[in-house]
């Protein structure tokens, strides 16, 4: 039994969940109102014989006993395995990797400390005059983590060898890098400095503004175990109970944006650090929020950076859009808008700009739905008078509108892209997607046209292809894009995946609780793997056949196996094809395997027929 196993068994979820909710425990099904979200029925309800719980309200999520610790704790998904573990009296073995990230976050905390007590330091000067003029007096810098870096190239690097941290962990934690000459210089010099928290609070980087004009005017740490910005959301730790109370969460894009906009009261806002909001970063308000609202800057940077996000949004959308019904509305009450301000101003400057906030609080309220903002941009975004304009402007908006649950909706919108086009909606319907957001939401979230091949072929086409790994990865695709789906996979087991890529993936999926659980602890290939599979086109389909498909793609690797040992054997057996080897040893170990073969091809054989 795995750690998850033993934790899950010996975790009451209607006791853990007891703590968090007032459940109603009169009848087998207990039921209280959902703690995620306010609501006055009980639309919550706990299944103690399956271990798990779902909210049938707003939320419409579910998960079991570690998936809810996660959600209502704001956990990781080891950390939650790791308080369960305790709270059940199982012993938690830590492994090297958390140790290591352990040395990583106090390297962050004393370089923190270190730079916060520069700042007030007559070297700290001009970054305090900075602040000043931002609105940020002392008491609001200490509370956001702002700090300053001395001009030195050893200053940092010395402080933390004289704390007991070595170069090697201050290199790991980003914080120094080496020189040519062998020694070791700042990350970090001449700049004020800004804590990136991740969302348990853990210091995971920092971001760093240029004091002197000089280039990049903005620097983050580099990658590292703890750190990566496409993964962290800035302010998430400040600002999860507010998105949760809310149900709003609204994406600004920079450290400032966020901390001007949580000084001036407005909690449930954070910051995506970049061009462009990621799947990983959707995936950690996916579970608090139940409309997105997209705050970028307003100027052509921002606004490309607006379009650039709508692709992950909505992929992010779509493994809420499956349940185990084959429901595509699950995900419908998650509403995604866009807030628009004057030209060249970004949130900062709105906010700082009307201490009132009301500015600010008109621009959300009068946030305008996806489509309607795509629609309307779209005339400066492409060339309408060109035919490649306008075929890339179908590309583009063609397949969001097919997502759009309501018909008459859909038909509404798909009107009014025709009269932009200035074409026939007959000839807007026959249209193919084009470009990058088209291609993926065609394969993966648009109904088949009418007179189209049917689901089955489809899908007995996707596990046809030259791929000889093309089970594994469809396997694997259909587990991570529809998490119902997960417990029909393991009927396979991991040394019956060739790709040994694939194979990490599926022993996370196998030992891991959640799907948040199968990404945490994976690094590099397999991160990138995840991702492909999750972005994977799949052909549409209903649950009865995802299931005969994974059943199919089962069998298909059952049998690939045992042709392999067969071939193996065969290799090792003498050219008679019927005597052991010489080597006792060898042939005993041949035998054996003879059996277990012959096992299972009987038992194949009786699930076949």
């Amino acid at each position: 039994m795995t750690l998850v196993d033993d934790v899950k068994a010996r975790s009451d979820i209607v006791q853990v969940i007891s703590q968090y909710a007032d459940l109603d425990t009169r009848s087998r099904t207990p039921k209280a109102p959902c703690p995620f979200h306010a609501e006055r029925t009980a639309s919550f309800v706990v299944f103690p014989d399956t271990g798990t719980w779902r909210c049938f309200g707003a939320c419409s999520t579910g998960g079991d006993v570690i998936s809810f610790v996660m959600r209502k704790e704001n956990l990781q998904f080891g950390e939650a395995l790791k308080m369960l573990a305790e709270q059940a009296g199982i012993e938690y073995r830590q492994n090297e990797k958390r140790n290591d990230s352990d040395l990583l976050y106090k390297a962050n905390e004393v370089a923190a400390a270190y730079f916060s007590a520069l700042l007030t330091s007559p070297e700290g000067a001009d970054a305090r005059a900075y602040l000043e003029g931002r609105g940020f007096d002392a008491e609001a810098a200490k509370r956001r983590g702002f700090g300053f870096s001395p001009s030195g190239i050893e200053t940092l690097a010395g402080h933390l060898k004289t704390r007991g941290i070595g170069a090697g962990v201050a290199k790991a934690a980003g914080l120094v890098r080496q020189a040519q000459d062998g020694g070791w210089n700042d990350m970090f010099r001449g700049r004020l400095t800004i804590e990136i928290r991740d969302r348990r609070g853990n210091i995971a980087g920092f971001g760093a503004r240029s004091m002197d004009g000089s280039e990049p005017k903005y620097l983050n740490s580099p990658r590292s175990s703890i750190f990566d910005k496409s993964g962290l959301l800035y302010g998430l730790n400040w600002a999860a109970d507010g998105i949760s109370s809310s149900g709003t969460v609204v994406v600004v894009e920079g450290y400032m944006d966020a901390i001007t906009a949580h000084e001036a009261g407005f909690d449930n806002t954070v910051a995506s650090m970049g061009t462009a909001i990621t799947t990983d970063q959707v995936g950690l308000v996916r579970g608090l929020a139940n409309e997105v609202i997209l705050a970028l800057d307003s100027d052509v940077a921002g606004q490309t950076a607006t379009r650039n996000s709508l692709e992950t949004v909505w992929g992010a959308l779509q493994s809420q859009r499956r349940s185990a019904t084959g429901n595509a509305s699950a995900a419908a009450s998650l509403k995604i808008r866009v807030a628009t301000f004057e030209s060249g101003k970004d949130p900062d400057e709105v906010i700082r700009g009307d201490k009132s906030g009301s500015a600010w609080r008109e621009s959300l309220k009068h946030a305008r739905p996806l489509l309607d903002y795509l629609l309307e941009t779209a005339a400066g975004t492409y060339d309408l008078s060109t035919p490649d304009g306008k075929a890339r402007a179908a590309g583009e908006l063609r397949p969001l509108i097919n997502m759009v649950p309501n018909q008459y909706e859909q038909e509404a919108y798909m009107t009014r892209l025709a009269a932009l086009l200035d074409v026939s909606l007959e000839q807007l319907r026959v249209s193919a997607p084009r470009t990058s957001i088209g291609r993926r939401a065609a394969g993966a979230l648009l109904r088949e046209p009418p007179g189209s091949r049917s689901s089955s072929d489809a899908v007995a086409s996707a596990l046809n292809p030259e791929s000889a790994n093309a089970p594994e990865d469809y396997l694997l695709a259909v587990v991570l894009q529809n998490p119902d789906m997960r417990e029909y996979a393991m009927g396979v087991s991991e040394e019956q995946f060739r790709d040994p890529v694939n194979r990490v993936v599926f022993t996370m999926l196998k030992n891991s609780a959640t799907l948040e659980g199968a990404s945490l602890f994976g690094e590099g290939d397999v991160v990138e793997k995840i991702e492909r599979l999750r972005d994977k086109i799949l052909p549409p389909t209903d649950q009865k056949e995802m299931v005969e498909a994974i059943s199919d793609c089962v069998q298909r690797l059952h049998q690939r196996h045992i042709r392999t040992i067969k071939a193996e054997e065969n290799r090792l057996l003498p050219n008679d094809g019927k005597a052991l080897p010489d080597d006792p040893q060898l042939a005993a170990d041949l035998a054996q395997r003879l059996v277990d073969t012959n096992k299972q091809l009987q038992h194949l054989f009786a699930r076949r027929s």
